[in-house]
């Protein structure tokens, strides 16, 4: 297998190669090429799912180098496993639950060898900015503020639940299977999330209206 580094990846100016557009486009045909050792196939998801994956490690460890680290070595044991793997009729909530498990394996083994470091916990803290929350233009900073704010307020799996559902779009289903947790109590976590938020966005709107 080819060096899969991100650094290696082409630049978006110039013209797909031939191979790229040709392939299927189903996930589930395109993953059973892979499957059956087909390495452009496997390039291709790499080249499809990295920048996703990318950002959602980020905000699952903050830490540029171990997410780099994590998806290599998660498309290097999916190499080498290929022929004991299943089907998969989606290839981006697979790949976000296996990156999720890695990243979760790598700190944990981290914190062990790091005394200070607190328990491993597999809830992640993920924290939102205004460069990935990009509110209405209608919000002014002041109420885009309070939203975010009370973004990271939010319980960390809120916070995750949030991220999966509406910055990648995800139906409750697969992030039941990202997050490893029931549908119901992952439709808990948006509603509570979603209740808070509105809470804010109204508190925020009367402040503005009578002042």
């Amino acid at each position: 297998m080819s060096s899969l580094s991100p650094l290696n990846r082409p630049n978006n100016t110039h013209r797909k190669p031939d191979w790229l557009t040709m392939l299927p486009s189903d996930d589930a045909k395109l993953w059973d090429d892979f499957r059956g050792g087909n390495e452009q196939a496997f390039t291709r998801i790499f080249l499809t799912h990295y920048d996703a994956l990318f950002s959602y490690g980020l905000k699952l460890a903050a830490d540029e180098e171990l997410v780099k680290d994590c998806i290599q070595t998660l498309f290097q044991k999916l190499w080498r496993r290929r022929d004991g793997l299943g089907p998969v009729a989606l290839i981006k909530p697979y790949l976000y639950k296996a990156l999720r498990r890695t990243i979760g394996d790598e700190t944990k083994l981290l914190r062990r060898h790091r005394l200070l470091l607190p328990a491993y916990s597999d809830e992640f803290d993920i924290t939102y900015s205004h460069e990935d929350f990009l509110v209405a233009q209608q919000y002014s900073q002041e109420q885009s503020g309070r939203l975010l704010a009370v973004l990271n307020r939010l319980s960390r799996r809120q916070r995750e639940a949030i991220y999966l559902k509406f910055f990648d779009g995800f139906s409750y289903e697969k992030i039941s299977e990202i997050m490893g947790l029931n549908l119901q109590s992952v439709r808990n976590l948006v509603h509570q999330a979603l209740k808070a938020l509105k809470k804010a966005l109204l508190l925020s709107l009367l402040v503005l209206y009578y002042t």
